[in-house]
């Protein structure tokens, strides 16, 4: 019987070497990717690009600035995660000054804070064409819009807007003016300086809170608090975030039309564009898949689930084929 070869010991260690060397040029040239490539990977190729992509300190945010990381890592750039920014304007301002390359903002938030317009658009889309426009001055642009419209309302338990009969902010409004011990409103701090936030919606519908009937807590606290309706009966909250059917809570119609539409868009610097200009087919491919049930289930899995965001970003595109 011929006896078994064995390699030398020096050839042993010159195939261990060469094979880290090829080890080494692949993690160099940009794979393995840190996300599977799906149909977006497709049509966009980012290898070499280094991207930070940035996002706001609620639900909605984190799992927004979680999937365009995902997606943005399927077609082979580095990304750098500045999610959960606290403050609309904190976050505004990181991108403007270069410190990250992309978040998603909304076109009310833009139009009123930003930009600094009085005027009123209802139409959502006739919105949208006229905040791209103005914000190209700043060298933002803005990609496609979303479907779900994420517009500031006036939240109350459901079984309490039926005894008090109250359908409409104007109805509040009323309640307030008559002195009612209902007649109690929670908002977050930056709701209470934004332009489009407390101080005109108070003009609009001509009422007034005293110190009594206004509280000013975290964001996250206000729905609990409405639920318990103490120590407030309404609140401040979003049109899709996920917590308003676990809690059972309805929103005020806004009869007078006073919050603008708020759909979201991933907002880019121009000079990142500029350099990879194929990154508009990620809004473009993404933005059509975020209707408003979509939206508000994925925050409800991420506020009252409790799960992951970045789980619940990555399943979502997963099943949408957008990631491998």
């Amino acid at each position: 019987m011929p006896r078994s070869r064995r390699c030398p010991v020096p050839i042993l260690v010159l195939v261990a070497v060469v094979t880290a060397l090829a080890t080494g040029l692949a993690a160099c040239s940009g794979s393995p990717r840190l996300t599977p490539p799906g149909s977006v990977a497709s049509e966009v190729d980012l290898t070499g690009q280094t991207l930070t992509v940035g996002g706001k300190e609620f639900a909605e945010q984190i799992v927004l600035c979680k999937m365009t990381i995902a997606v943005l890592q399927s077609t082979g750039a580095t990304v750098v995660d500045r999610c959960d920014t606290k403050g609309s304007s904190n976050v505004r301002a990181a991108l403007t000054s270069g410190q990250i390359d992309m978040y998603w903002e909304y076109t009310g938030t833009a139009w009123r804070l930003y930009l600094s317009q009085e005027s009123t658009i209802a139409d959502p889309r006739v919105l949208f064409d006229a905040v791209r426009t103005a914000d190209a001055g700043n060298q933002v642009t803005w990609f496609d819009p979303t479907p779900f419209n994420n517009t500031y309302a006036i939240g109350v338990r459901t079984d309490i807007a039926q005894r008090l009969r109250i359908r409409t902010i104007s109805d509040f409004a009323a309640l307030v003016r008559a002195g009612a011990p209902e007649g109690t409103l929670c908002v977050d701090q930056e709701f209470t300086g934004r332009e489009d936030g407390l101080q005109g919606m108070l003009a609009t519908y001509e009422m007034t809170l005293d110190d009594k009937s206004l509280d000013t807590r975290e964001i996250d606290q206000i729905y609990e608090a409405i639920a318990a309706a103490k120590p407030c009966t309404f609140g401040e909250v979003f049109a899709t975030d996920g917590r308003l059917n676990p809690l059972r809570l309805s929103t005020l119609v806004d009869d007078r039309g006073y919050f603008l539409p708020y759909n979201a868009a991933l907002t880019v610097r121009s000079e990142v564009v500029a350099r990879a200009p194929r990154l508009a087919l990620v809004g473009r491919m993404l933005a059509p898949t975020l209707t408003e049930p979509v939206m508000r289930q994925l925050n409800e899995r991420v506020s009252a689930g409790g799960r992951d965001p970045d789980e619940v970003a990555r399943s979502f595109l997963r099943e949408q084929g957008l990631i491998g």
